[in-house]
């Protein structure tokens, strides 16, 4: 090659270099940091993100469980950051979006309680219209324990970084927090009392929904009522400590002059029953049973909830 062509060889390199980025800048596309992983359905779409204020990992659990004379390593049951959302058809989140949180219960995973409780389908049919927010607690192990959600503003953490989360990567626009609710399964009584109890974004808990899971921690809900803090729902099991605990909350409720409704489950006196601020239910369904077959979880949305 003559030494004669090499300056314009140079000089086309330069012009084809000073192109490509000019080009780029045309419209530079924010890259998407942690892409979620989106399942669609007829009832809308899931999208699954890893969150660092999600309940686990948390240095708590870092050495694992043990209960009963078993262990639960930190692998597979507390190293799990994922947190899925579910957007119903049609729904299309802007400016301020109201949040329906759902926890599950022991030996269970939210892939577990999503599917066996059919809970895109009862949301989606429910009317709600909010974003469905399921994060990962204990997978697979006998733990109420909520990890970093019991500390300090843990709720009102992880609600930021969702909402910024779900915008950075594409999911929805620019969100912020409306109104919220808090609702579970069995164990999912826990990690609940000790969200009500902190400040922030739990002032916007409107609503708590238990699924035969009142087992402890009555005094905490009980206080949360008696402040005026929202609508309280408790659909327990027939001859559960659950119902137990239940009529004991009812007793002390109405000593202080708080109005309750108690009455056993029928489909057809929803409107009425559920409609109330304070409704404690005796089903016939089982302990699982209560949700995915008698669908309670879309009853008790549809009935009164603040998220329609």
């Amino acid at each position: 090659m003559s030494r004669s062509r090499l300056p314009f060889i140079a000089g086309a390199i330069l012009l084809i270099l000073a192109f490509s980025v000019l080009k780029g800048q045309e419209g530079p596309r924010k890259p998407i940091s942690n892409p979620p992983n989106e399942i669609r359905s007829g009832f809308g779409r899931a999208v699954t993100l890893d969150l660092d204020a999600a309940p686990f990992p948390d240095a708590a659990r870092q050495g694992g469980y043990s209960y009963d004379g078993d262990f639960f390593p930190r692998e597979g049951h507390y190293d799990d950051p994922s947190v899925t959302v579910f957007i119903p058809k049609d729904f299309e989140p802007r400016g301020r979006v109201d949040l329906v949180f759902f926890f599950h219960g022991w030996y269970s995973s939210v892939p577990e309680a999503a599917q066996g409780f059919a809970l895109f389908r009862q949301f989606s049919a429910s009317g709600a219209r909010a974003l469905l927010v399921l994060p990962e607690t204990a997978r697979d192990a006998p733990d109420s324990f909520g990890g970093k959600l019991e500390r300090g503003d843990g709720f009102k953490t992880l609600v930021g970084e969702l909402l910024v989360k779900l915008h950075d990567s594409g999911v929805t626009p620019r969100l912020k927090p409306g109104r919220i609710t808090l609702a579970g399964h069995s164990g999912a009584y826990h990690v609940i009392s000790r969200i009500l109890a902190q400040k922030g974004m739990a002032a916007r808990v409107r609503e708590v929904c238990l699924f035969d899971a009142l087992y402890e921690d009555v005094e905490r809900y009980s206080a949360w009522i008696s402040g005026g803090g929202g609508r309280f729902v408790s659909i327990c099991s027939e001859g559960g400590d659950p119902e137990g605990n239940a009529r004991g909350l009812a007793a002390s409720l109405r000593e202080k002059g708080i109005a309750v409704r108690t009455a056993k489950d029928d489909p057809k006196e929803d409107s009425r029953t559920l409609g109330d601020r304070v409704v404690l239910i005796t089903s016939p369904y089982g302990h699982s049973e209560l949700i995915s077959q008698a669908d309670e979880f879309r009853r008790v949305l549809a009935a009164a909830s603040p998220t329609r």
